[in-house]
């Protein structure tokens, strides 16, 4: 049964003509009402009236009999056996008159008075089945009892002196009711009550008697007749008529309060178990009715719903409680009172929260608002019912699931009208510009344009957040209703606008994947990708991640759910990029590769960055070789001027680099080296490229490949000649053709590098080395041009500056320019002297044996010195050299080296000995006599033997370091000089001193 079904019986029945004599203002039908329930109780008597007659005529024969004997009958041995009727033999029917002759044929005859009574009063009340059937048969309006009245007139007057008449005079008085005569029946009664007031028939008569005052106005009386009726139980047929007219005489005193005593009487003895009137059938069901419209009545005098709290705070809660407040509101409804039909319901839900009735209460109320035109009231009354009896209600929790069912069919449609209005409402607050229309839009639009933009915003997501609770409700309440993947959309709608993204997210999700609603679905994915790119891009570091995975997902299960969905190629491309930067390679190519696969293709654009997406994949997984394949399928997408190619193209020339260093990880040089030099024919320019090509240069370096380690490298050069890497080119290319032996070709790219590095000391090893690769190619001009650079350039290192000064001596030397010799010799002695800790054995030896090559050259000179007349003059030159040369070698000697020492030494003695030899030599004086050029002679050997005794103590010296192990070509000259100048002592055969190596 419904809640309108709880609290309201169906209005089908008609309410008792007591009520509407009532409502109407008149009393007359009310009292016919009554009337004929007494009428009914009439024909019940007179029936068994009937039928006593016919018993008292069959035993009346004995009195009767012929003779004036009493004719007992047959004894009991004479009786018949007892026989059961036979049913196939009809009962002849008998009819009134024949019933009514035989009543009058036994009155002609009868002599007791007693008798005749009985007879009489059997024939009055034949007569009165008579008047009866006429009235009841009859067209016309007239008197049909007379003769039924003059009967039981008659009657009475014979009855009062022998017994009780109460039962004829209340056949009179029905006679006259019947009849009409209502002051004549009146009057009967009233005699009736004073004369026989324990009578069986009081009940009746006091409720006749009540009727009759209730018509005449006489509601003091009718209240005080009503009350005798039911002093007599309730086990008068007209008990319950007395107790609601009893009421009804109360409410015509204006006794409101007393009146709902005896409605209540009413109500308790007609009220079903189930507490249900519309259970109830006929009169009944009526009388429930009209005494619950009555009672209505009586509360709107009073203080409406309070009243019944308080009189049933008293009397205690009935069964149909909650229908007192239904028949209240529902008066004040049809009064149009639409405040107190409302307040009404509200009372009662207010008073009994948990009842079962209370929802169909709020329902009422909501309803009335709506009738009322009171819309300001309609929208918080909805509310009040979601919160009071929805899902999350304390009130949900208590009641069993066939109440929640009835329960659900208002929360459908309640919680989808708040959550539209609220939504409406927020998105009104974004355009306060355009025009409302009524009053209360009017105040609603005053009001926003009064807020500053910041109040207008909060209020407006405040508004979108309740909006979106109302959503949300629907969707708890109803998560199977086919209405709820539409909820949970607009839930996440305006949890994005109130800016509550994360649950916007979940709601837009929700919808695309759970529900995957066919209307909203791809829109929901879109939504949710669109949320959370905002949830990424606003949150801190320490959330961004778990928001970037939350986009992935969401970006995959779009594509996987939505692919016919003409975004789905670009949300897993831009998937496939995240992925990417989130080091999921695998699954970043996995979702790249879905792209470049679709069918029909995918736009260029797309098809671009999932080839690019795939690229850098694969290049972080070491997969080069597919990377290359990506970054290929990447160029030929890219326009030819597009910027970009550059960037793509050295991604393609590291795959390929990537892919040559896995292979010389393997130690598989020669096939890395094919593939170094692959990436200078696939995009040459690039700076991979050029490094490429470097390093296989290097590599064929490595492997002594150097024709075309040498063809790299000049290639190198040629193609770079501004690169970086294109400085250390020369160097190699030195390596280079020093391994081919091409020195003069490793030479000249030396020179090169002298003049063109920026590097001053790259300039200088540069310089020397090419001087000596020239001289090693037997390029004596270039190579003194670079070490006579050197030399004049670099004062520093000592060492390798000495070195370049001997050098060009040597090649001067080679080259026949013994000046230019010298002059470097020189220059080696005299920078070795002023080198002071800079000083070197190296260079000590080179200054010895410049300064060896010097004193040479004044030996030479002191040689050529001849001894000629005049003697004395030539003498003195001869001598001077001599102190020029021993001075030259004497410095030799402080070099302290011992293969220059020896040297020093022995020209030293030789030129004592040469200066002897040429005294002795020397041109005599033309014209001298025997005596006198013997003279001379001796006066010669005077000259000439000091300095060969000189030469032989300085050869003697120097061969004296034989004894300390130095014997070398100056040490054995000397020797040889010393066998020249004492044969005596020097000039001896050597003996061979024969030796046995047997050991005894």
């Amino acid at each position: 049964m419904s809640f309108e079904r709880r609290t309201a019986l169906s209005g089908r029945t008609a309410a008792l003509s007591g009520k509407t004599a009532a409502l109407s203002g008149g009393e007359t039908r009310g009292s016919k009402a009554a009337l004929v329930a007494g009428e009914t109780y009439y024909r019940s008597r007179h029936c068994a009236a009937m039928l006593l007659c016919l018993s008292l005529l069959c035993g009346g024969c004995a009195w009767f009999g012929g003779g004036g004997k009493v004719d007992r009958g047959p004894t009991l041995a004479e009786l018949e056996p007892a026989q059961l009727p036979d049913p196939d033999v009809k009962v002849p029917e008998v009819s009134l008159e024949d019933i009514e002759n035989s009543y009058r044929g036994a009155l002609q005859v009868a002599q007791s008075p007693e008798v005749r009574r009985k007879i009489l009063t059997r024939l009055a009340g034949l007569e009165m089945a008579r008047s009866e059937n006429n009235q009841l048969a009859a067209s016309e309006v007239r008197r049909f009892f007379d003769g039924a009245i003059d009967m039981y007139s008659e009657l009475i007057e014979l009855q009062e002196a022998h017994g009780d008449t109460d039962n004829l005079r209340y056949q009179l008085a029905k006679a006259y009711a019947l009849d009409g005569r209502v002051e004549e029946s009146a009057k009967v009664l009233d005699q009736l009550a004073d004369t026989y007031p324990e009578s069986g028939l009081m009940a009746e008569a006091q409720f006749r008697r009540a009727e009759r005052f209730f018509s005449n106005g006489d509601y003091a009386a009718a209240e005080q007749a009503y009350a005798a009726v039911m002093a007599a139980g309730e086990s008068s047929p007209f008990y319950h008529n007395a107790v609601y007219m009893h009421g009804w005489s109360q409410f015509k005193r204006n006794r409101y309060r007393a009146s709902l005593g005896s409605f209540t009487r009413v109500l308790d003895a007609i009220t079903p178990a189930n507490g249900d009137f519309g259970s109830l059938q006929g009169p009944q069901r009526n009388l429930a009715e009209d005494t619950l419209r009555v009672m209505s009545l009586v509360f709107s005098y009073l203080d409406g719903a309070q009243t019944i709290t308080e009189v049933y705070g008293k009397l205690g809660e009935r069964p149909y409680h909650h229908q007192l407040y239904d028949r209240l509101g529902k008066l004040y409804l049809d009064k149009k009172r639409f405040r107190d039909s409302a307040d009404t319901f509200i009372h009662y839900v207010n008073n009994y929260p948990v009842s079962d009735y209370s929802p169909a209460f709020s329902v009422r109320t909501i309803k009335v608002y709506e009738l009322g035109d009171f819309p300001s009231l309609i929208l918080p009354t909805k509310e009040a019912f979601v919160r009071g009896y929805g899902i999350h209600s304390e009130y949900w929790g208590m009641k069993d699931e066939a109440i929640r069912n009835e329960l659900r069919t208002y929360l459908h449609e309640y919680i989808q009208e708040l959550a539209k209005y609220y939504h409406a409402e927020a998105q009104q607050l974004k355009q306060p510009q355009q025009a409302k229309t009524g009053r209360a839009a009017d105040v609603a639009e005053d009001k926003s344009e009064r807020m500053s933009p910041q109040q207008r915003l909060a209020k407006q997501r405040q508004t979108y957040q309740i909006a979106a609770g109302w959503y949300q409700e629907f969707v708890d309440t109803f998560p199977d209703d086919q209405q709820t993947p539409e909820m949970v959309f607009l839930m996440a709608e305006t949890f994005n606008e109130a800016r509550q993204l994360p649950r916007a997210l979940d709601a837009y999700e929700r919808v695309a994947y759970h529900y995957l609603d066919k209307k909203r679905g791809a829109e929901a994915g879109y939504s949710a990708i669109l949320v959370a790119t905002e949830l990424v891009e606003g949150s801190a570091d320490e959330m961004r991640k778990s928001w970037e995975l939350r986009k992935i997902a969401s970006g995959l299960n779009f594509a996987d759910y939505y692919a016919t969905d003409k975004r789905a190629p670009g949300v897993l491309t831009q998937t496939a990029q995240e992925l990417l930067q989130q080091g999921e390679q695998e699954k970043a190519v996995a979702a790249a590769r879905r792209i470049t696969d679709w069918q029909p293709p995918v736009a260029a654009g797309l098809r671009r960055i999932a080839w690019l997406v795939q690229g850098h994949a694969l290049f972080d997984l070491q997969r080069y070789g597919e990377a290359e394949v990506a970054y290929r399928s990447v160029l030929r997408l890219l326009p030819a001027q597009d910027p970009t190619r550059v960037t793509v193209e050295e991604r393609l020339a590291a795959s390929i680099f990537k892919a040559a260093e896995q292979l010389l990880a393997a130690d598989n040089k020669t096939q890395a080296i094919e593939q170094l030099l692959r990436v200078r024919d696939v995009t040459p320019g690039t700076e991979i490229a050029i490094k490429a090509q470097f390093d296989a240069a290097n590599y064929l370096m490595e492997l002594q490949r150097w024709q075309e380690a040498e063809r790299e490298l000049t290639d190198f050069r040629t193609r770079f000649p501004r690169h970086a890497l294109s400085i250390k080119i020369p160097a190699k290319l030195v390596v280079v053709y020093q391994a081919m032996e091409n020195w003069q070709q490793a030479a000249h790219t030396l020179t090169d590098v002298a003049r063109s590095d920026a590097d001053p000391e790259v300039q200088r090893q540069s310089l020397y080395l090419a001087a000596e690769l020239y001289e090693k190619a037997g390029n004596r001009s270039d190579a003194i041009l670079r070490y006579r650079k050197y030399a004049n350039t670099y004062a520093e290192p000592f060492d390798i500056v000495m070195e370049a000064r001997f050098k060009l001596a040597e090649l001067y030397q080679a080259d026949g320019q013994a000046d230019k010799r010298r002059f470097w010799l020189r220059k080696i002695v005299s920078a070795d002297a002023g080198a002071g800790a800079r000083r070197t054995d190296r260079s000590r030896y080179m200054a010895a044996f410049s300064a060896t090559e010097l004193a040479d050259d004044v030996y030479r000179q002191f040689v050529r010195i001849p001894l000629k007349l005049p003697l004395k003059q030539s003498l003195k030159k001869k001598k001077k050299a001599l102190q020029d040369t021993l001075s030259a070698y004497k410095n030799i000697l402080d070099y302290g080296v011992a293969e220059f020492a020896t040297l020093a030494n022995y020209r030293i003695g030789e030129v004592y000995a040469r200066l002897s030899s040429d005294l002795m030599d020397s041109e005599r004086p033309k014209g001298l006599d025997a005596l006198a050029l013997e003279q001379y002679e001796v006066l010669l050997e005077e000259q000439a033997f000091p300095f060969e005794e000189k030469a032989i103590e300085i050869h003697e010296a120097n061969a004296q370091r034989s004894w300390t192990g130095l014997y070398d070509d100056w040490v054995k000259q000397s020797f040889d000089s010393l066998t020249r100048l004492l044969p005596a002592r020097y000039k001896k055969s050597e003996t061979l001193v024969n030796y046995s190596e047997t050991i005894y």
